[in-house]
């Protein structure tokens, strides 16, 4: 294993990369945003000394009441007795939640969420290290309320061929048991219907053929299947994947689950609009530096209403309405609805790490980059709820290089960053191959370019300095018109290649698929299919949680 620094990769927003910077000036920008450094044992310790005291006063319910959902919610979803034990140990205010959280998806969606939940597993591992007077247990929230079932309803592979392929509904081919754009319920509870089983057979045919193809299809046809849901499918196969390693789902649209969170959906129904004035106050301080992720509503909750998941806007009077629709609720009966019927309402994305942890106690969420840059808006909602903010920990972000592409950066001197400008690529692998170097020909004609207008510039200043950017422009657009003839001529040495170039693509397909980073686009499921369980250890093995680099792994 060897790491890479994220500003030599490409899509990663800078409060990410500041927040992960080394560099005691780069955090310093951010301190003040959030709650803790994740670096800091003291800040991590800070933190779980208030968890135990704010923990049991902040929150207005029996937690043996949740332990009690989380038993069964977990048998449903095929945990073990290492979830079990885990479970157990909630029981005592001497145990901490390391929690991460993904939207449920096809056959677990993009590698980040594996990663994700191996970062969680290690981190709660690694606190016990270091604070061993207490317990740590891994817990996967179940993001089953979402309403992007484009994003859900597909995953990519590369096939047979090394190409990446799209597995999944087709926008057209969406029945509606499955949802359509019109009709759009939560995507956890949306069941699958005949459909799933040309889904599951257009994965096996795209697969590869291996030792383990029959083992891997046996799995994902147990847990995706006619009848079945994306939430308990998704949480079954991630069971399934992660055996053995005690991790606990919890699944937040449980009926049980809402009724417990009756009172943090009451204050935001009663006390609007004060977490979103915080919120903008917050955001506008951290938009004098960064992009903001987040916009807050006056009201930051959703109603599920005829099947659609639709936010609750309030109206004059006390009153409120669903947008999109025509339906209005006096003040006192939106609430006797949440006292009656909680299952009805949920968090939006301003909420949610607020419910998350007025429920469990969190001593740190792991989150991606875009997670990251939304919980620096989100501070101010933990006071307002009277709540501990969680240390805020990077999830581990890792590149798979397996054999022949290592051989490949091997033969040719390429290194990951290369992978992702691809001209540069195609021009360092074809100029090793050509009897023509370009690069350092083009260079030559640019040097001498160069000197050629330097005379000309001394040349008219002492004929009419006012030409002067006339030479410029010429100068300009020679070089672009040199730029764009390399490009040709790359191409053209490229083409009498064509070998190297579809190992190129190759390389790209796997690396760099869809112009994204391997782990936001390919799944788990390719991986398992070529390495079987030897590849889920190999990471346990490799990934360092206490390095804060871009970690890549060789098979």
């Amino acid at each position: 294993m060897y790491t890479v620094e994220f500003n030599k990769l490409p899509n990663f927003n800078n409060l990410y990369l500041d927040y992960i910077s080394q560099s005691e000036e780069d955090f310093k920008k951010l301190k003040p945003f959030f709650n803790s450094h994740f670096r800091e044992n003291e800040d991590i310790f800070k933190v779980i000394d208030e968890k135990i005291h704010n923990y049991n006063t902040s929150r207005y319910f029996d937690k043996n009441v949740l332990i009690d959902i989380l038993k069964r919610q977990n048998v449903t979803f095929g945990g073990d007795e290492h979830t079990a034990a885990n479970i157990e140990l909630l029981v005592s205010d001497e145990t901490f939640a390391v929690v991460t959280g993904q939207q449920v998806g096809l056959y677990t969606g993009p590698l980040y969420t594996i990663l994700k939940t191996i970062s969680t597993v290690k981190l709660a591992k690694e606190l016990k290290e270091k604070f061993p007077q207490f317990n740590f247990v891994p817990i996967f929230w179940l993001e089953a309320e979402d309403h992007d079932l484009e994003e859900a309803n597909h995953t990519y592979v590369i096939d047979k061929q090394n190409e990446l392929q799209r597995v999944g509904f087709d926008a057209e081919n969406t029945n509606d048991e499955e949802g359509t754009k019109k009709n759009t319920p939560p995507v956890g509870s949306i069941p699958f219907g005949e459909l799933i089983n040309s889904i599951n057979e257009q994965l096996r045919s795209t697969l590869i053929d291996t030792d383990f193809k029959d083992k891997i299809m046996n799995m994902i046809t147990k847990n995706y299947k006619e009848g079945s849901d994306y939430k308990t499918a998704f949480a079954g196969l991630m069971n399934d994947i992660f055996k053995g390693y005690g991790v606990i789902f919890i699944d937040t649209s449980d009926h049980e689950i809402k009724r417990l969170l009756i009172p943090v959906f009451e204050k935001e129904l009663t006390s609007s609009p004060k977490l979103c004035e915080t919120i903008i106050t917050q955001s506008a301080e951290l938009e004098k530096n960064y992009d903001i992720q987040v916009k807050p509503k006056v009201i930051n909750m959703f109603f599920l209403h005829n099947n659609n998941r639709l936010l609750i806007e309030p109206r004059d009077g006390g009153k409120f309405a669903l947008k999109n629709s025509k339906r209005r609720f006096e003040n006192e009966e939106m609430l006797n609805t949440l006292n009656e019927n909680p299952e009805l309402f949920s968090p939006n994305v301003v909420l949610r790490p607020i419910c998350q942890d007025y429920l469990l106690p969190t001593v740190a969420y792991i989150g991606g980059p875009g997670e990251i840059s939304y919980f620096a808006q989100f501070k101010p909602a933990y006071k307002h709820y009277d709540i501990t903010m969680p240390v805020i920990y990077p999830r581990a972000s890792v590149s798979i290089i397996e054999g022949k592409i290592a051989k490949f950066m091997a033969n040719f001197n390429v290194k990951l960053e290369d992978i992702f400008h691809h001209s540069f690529l195609v021009s360092k692998v074809v100029d090793k191959l050509s009897e023509v170097k370009i690069e350092d020909e083009i260079s030559r004609y640019i040097d001498e370019l160069n000197k050629v207008f330097y005379d000309m510039r001394n040349m008219t200043v002492k004929v009419d300095q006012t030409l002067l950017n006339a030479v410029d422009n010429m100068k300009d657009k020679t070089k672009q018109n040199i730029e764009h003839f390399k490009s040709k001529l790359i191409n053209a040495q490229a083409k009498k290649s064509e070998t190297t170039t579809t190992q190129i693509d190759k390389v790209t397909n796997n690396i760099f698929p869809n112009h994204n980073l391997q782990e936001r686009v390919i799944s788990i499921i390719y991986f398992l299919n070529k390495y079987d369980d030897a590849f889920i250890k190999k990471l346990f093995h490799e990934i360092d949680v206490t390095n804060f680099n871009h970690q890549v792994i060789e098979m």
